[in-house]
């Protein structure tokens, strides 16, 4: 992380509710609030629940040794926050998961094999984000002066 960005944790309660958690997101995202992650195939009911709402982008292989575990890279413009908290829950089986204001859908196509590490994305471009540290313990805002 460069010296121009800020990062601060937020620590969250060990049990904390869906209503509580949206609050604390809508600190920081008053209106929409983009959701961008990895899905991994196996997610089915997340896929189910999701529905229309997740726009894939491109199927990503999650290993380099086994082809046959994959991922779906896309994101969620969740204008009524209805699906944060579901991706707060998943959050310690699923690697990437990114909240932003900013629509970055035209850079996900980047993403590939070699490297997955969505993160990049917002770093290189210096866009503010969030993530959810270890464990759901926390979470990271991410600044840029």
């Amino acid at each position: 992380m460069d010296i121009l960005s800020k990062r601060t944790e937020i620590l969250l309660d060990e049990e904390i509710e869906e209503h509580e958690f949206i609050e604390k997101i809508s600190c920081f995202y008053k209106k929409e609030c983009y959701i961008y992650a990895i899905i991994p195939e196996y997610e089915k009911d997340l896929f189910n629940e999701l529905s229309t709402n997740f726009i894939a982008v491109k199927s990503i292989p999650l290993s380099r040794i086994f082809t046959w575990d994959t991922g779906q890279l896309g994101y969620i413009k969740d204008s009524q926050k209805q699906f944060i908290y579901e991706f707060y829950l998943r959050s310690t089986t699923m690697d990437y998961i990114v909240f932003s204001e900013v629509d970055v859908s035209e850079h996900l196509q980047r993403i590939n094999k070699k490297d997955i590490d969505i993160y990049k994305i917002f770093e290189t471009n210096r866009i503010p984000h969030l993530t959810i540290g270890a464990d759901g313990q926390w979470l990271n805002i991410i600044e840029y002066n």
